[in-house]
């Protein structure tokens, strides 16, 4: 009840020191049971985020049972090969299901399309309270990306459609942080309870949610598009706080009338028909490279491996027991990590409006290298292999507080920058580098190049581990990241504060410049 007396109080604030000056933001007050009914609603969509995002943090506290000698495995414990899928098969998934609920959200609504993710996310954790063999389990992951895919394209649409604009961005930044505190959830589980113990624990999240979500109404845009008028003003009616009838207030009928006439212009306009001629313009083109660029370099910058391998990665940093004592565990490590990341994303949306797209993105890249860098240089120098007393003399010449905490803090350090700008940044920048027409196929064409470079990167991950070992493989990913801040200093134009109409021509004018320097 905080947060909403806070948001009230802030909206109540912004009117009266307008009431005698003209503000764009001046509008009839919120009530506070449309405040109420927005965060409500919200809160219910995102119980699923909240529910997968423990999916995602699940595979690192698992491997170390499934890899043991203990696992029930049928096939025995898990090789690096069956590892690599296990981690990559939910990317497979996410490609599916960002199509499939696109898809289901146009043709059905997208609170019942919603509904629907509830069942490949159960079939699961089914799959782990029951699977006894790696196919199993990577068939039960694949079926977790759908409903990850179906998460991520439903759910920002849904609170977009019911949020009032005065506090739409903070509904929508509950995504990102419910799914990352999923993740810091399942890290804190998978540390306390049994392998068989956490899927019947987090199996309530998905009963609520499904129980919960049968009370809302569904989006006023649409049931319009339904031509189901009169439930579309019921359901503005209750996202707005309008109690009846007589108490609808002109601005409440001004929003209707908005919505109807968008939506008719959608269907009549002229132009409406998208053709192959709207994506060979240069704003689109350059907007779409640079929307691909940004979702691979999200990707093959390492982040979302360092959460998934997260135990495996302590483990391959932390010295033989034998060289040293009062060094941090895996698990324990994995959780500050994941506790690292939701804060950056935290500070992420503090200030993504407030300091810029550019800056934040160049900043994010640079710190990751750093990051990378530092834990590299530290296995690789100063490690010991527990082989000679030469190789255990080097790393005996450090504190002990250095050897015990260098790697927790450069993983971290490289995950909060990557959670402040890499991880958030590019699906604010994408929507805005893209012209409005090739929008929405822009945006699905980008959700597909990251839903492929995350199967070829956890897929690869560790099998870089095993091969080249962990200082190659963060040598590797830092140079990614110093590659992706040359191109957006080079190419991105910065996007805050810009209206959508002229970044797509400052996107080009950089493309040009660029080329003509070049020359």
């Amino acid at each position: 009840m905080e947060i909403i007396r806070i948001v009230y109080c802030d909206l109540r604030r912004c009117e009266s020191c307008c009431a005698n000056q003209w503000c764009p933001r001046m509008q009839p007050p919120l009530s506070l049971l449309s405040v109420v009914n927005q965060i409500f609603g919200t809160l219910i969509v995102n119980l699923i985020a909240l529910a997968h995002g423990i999916t995602l943090g699940w595979v690192s506290p698992s491997l170390e049972y499934l890899r043991s000698n203990e696992t029930h495995l049928v096939g025995g414990p898990m090789t690096v090969e069956e590892t690599s899928w296990l981690g990559a098969s939910l990317c497979i998934g996410g490609m599916i299901g960002v199509t499939l609920y696109g898809y289901l959200a146009d043709l059905i609504g997208k609170r019942r399309a919603m509904q629907i993710i509830a069942i490949p996310h159960v079939a699961f954790w089914l799959c782990v309270i029951f699977g006894k063999s790696v196919l199993q389990l990577c068939i039960g992951r694949v079926l977790a990306g759908i409903a990850g895919g179906g998460i991520l394209r439903i759910v920002p649409l849904f609170v977009a459609d019911i949020a009032d604009s005065r506090i739409r961005g903070m509904l929508g930044s509950l995504l990102p942080v419910c799914l990352n505190l999923g993740t810091v959830l399942a890290f804190i589980l998978g540390s306390i309870v049994s392998f068989r113990t956490l899927p019947l624990i987090v199996l309530v999240l998905p009963a609520l949610f499904t129980l919960a979500i049968a009370f809302l109404p569904e989006t006023p845009p649409c049931l319009l598009r339904a031509y189901r008028s009169e439930k579309a003003e019921q359901s503005l009616m209750f996202y707005r706080g309008v109690r009846g009838h007589f108490a609808k207030s002109e601005c409440f009928r001004h929003e209707l009338q908005q919505l109807k006439d968008g939506i008719e212009l959608e269907t009549t306009a002229s132009d409406a028909a998208l053709s192959w001629k709207d994506f060979t313009t240069k704003p689109a083109r350059q907007g779409l490279l640079m929307g691909m660029f940004l979702m691979l370099l999200n990707q093959s910058s390492g982040s979302m491996a360092l959460i998934t391998y997260a135990s495996s990665i302590f483990e391959l940093s932390n010295p033989p027991s034998t060289t040293t004592v009062g060094v941090l565990p895996a698990s324990i490590s994995s959780i500050v990590l994941a506790t690292i990341q939701l804060l950056g994303t935290i500070i992420s949306l503090a200030l993504v409006d407030r300091v810029g797209r550019k800056l934040l993105l160049i900043v994010s890249c640079f710190g990751m290298t750093i990051g990378y860098l530092t834990l590299a240089g530290y296995v690789h120098f100063l490690l010991p292999t527990g082989s000679s007393p030469s190789d255990n003399a080097v790393f005996d010449a450090v504190p002990s507080i250095t050897s015990r905490l260098l790697p927790i803090c450069s993983l971290s350090f490289s995950i909060l920058l990557a959670s402040i700008g890499l991880l958030t940044v590019p699906f604010i920048v994408m929507a805005e580098v893209l012209p409005a027409k090739i929008r929405n196929v822009g945006s699905t064409i980008c959700t597909t190049i990251v839903a492929l470079s995350a199967f070829a990167v956890l897929k690869v991950f560790p099998v870089l581990l095993d091969s080249i070992g962990l200082a190659g493989t963060m040598a590797g990913v830092a140079v990614v990241c110093l590659v992706g801040a040359t191109v957006v200093i080079l190419f991105l134009p910065e996007t805050h504060g810009m209206s959508l109409v002229p970044i797509a021509a400052e996107v080009e004018q950089n493309s040009e410049r660029n080329r003509t320097e070049g020359v």
